[in-house]
């Protein structure tokens, strides 16, 4: 019965998230018309878009569809970082920006045409995931302007438990404007909203969710190539990787409580 009660739950969570959503964007588009991009609206932008996700995520847990357990995020209380994470699940993003401030962050551009995401999402900043140096700007501008800039480096959800591949933006971001990396380590102690998985499809126990801020890279003592951004953050991505798994098995032996 739990079980059945917790599929009922997350539909009726990601009904309210998007009901929620498209009455957010109604609301904003005066606002959005009216005034123009600047670093007001989106510090605002930033706000609205924190206290909406933490609805979301405190309404998840009163609902019983999962617990979220958060450790260190004392190391991220100060603003103008980059701060990686591995992607096990979904809602992911939903929970950094719900409990990290001055939270910003790199979405699809088809959530910009989402009546669910328009409104949040444009009135933040949120940076498109276009291609090419223009990202890379935005990024890097992002993190200089006082954001704390949330990147998955796996670019999409894990598609194998156990294995991580990553993409090199992430590494190039931080080698290329001097960032030092905040990793959070995200564990789940069920399958839950995995790649390719079916919302409907919960996991027999209620998950909890296991958010973990790690101890700051110091991406220069990890990179050995010169000047070369290209091999510096070729290097990078695979220290990166190399990192996360150990600390994903680290965490699996020591196992996840709540």
């Amino acid at each position: 019965m739990n079980r059945y009660w917790r599929i009922f739950a997350t539909g009726l969570s990601f009904a309210i998230f998007g009901l929620g959503g498209v009455l957010l964007t109604c609301t904003l588009i005066p606002i959005l018309v009216l005034t123009s991009d600047n670093e007001n609206r989106r510090k605002y932008g930033k706000k609205l878009l924190k206290k909406s996700f933490q609805s979301f995520v405190w309404g998840m847990q009163f609902l019983g569809v999962i617990n979220v357990q958060a450790s260190n995020l004392h190391h991220l209380k100060l603003g103008g970082r980059l701060v990686l994470a591995n992607h096990p699940s979904l809602i992911d993003a939903v929970i950094l920006i719900a409990l990290i401030e001055n939270p910003n962050g790199i979405i699809k551009s088809s959530l910009f045409k989402n009546p669910c995401m328009y409104g949040l999402a444009k009135m933040a900043g949120l940076i498109r995931n276009v291609e090419g140096p223009e990202l890379i700007r935005k990024c890097m501008e992002s993190i200089t302007t006082g954001d704390n800039l949330i990147v998955f480096p796996e670019g999409t959800r894990t598609k194998v438990l156990g294995e991580l591949v990553f993409k090199q933006g992430a590494a190039y971001i931080a080698v290329k404007g001097g960032f030092d990396i905040t990793p959070v380590l995200i564990v789940t102690s069920e399958p839950f909203l995995r790649k390719d998985d079916i919302w409907y499809k919960v996991p027999l126990n209620k998950p909890l969710i296991a958010i973990s801020v790690m101890e700051e890279i110091k991406v220069a003592t990890k990179v050995r190539v010169g000047n070369d951004p290209i091999l510096a953050s070729e290097e990078l991505t695979e220290y990166l990787e190399e990192y996360y798994l150990h600390e994903l098995r680290e965490y699996e032996r020591s196992g996840i409580r709540d």
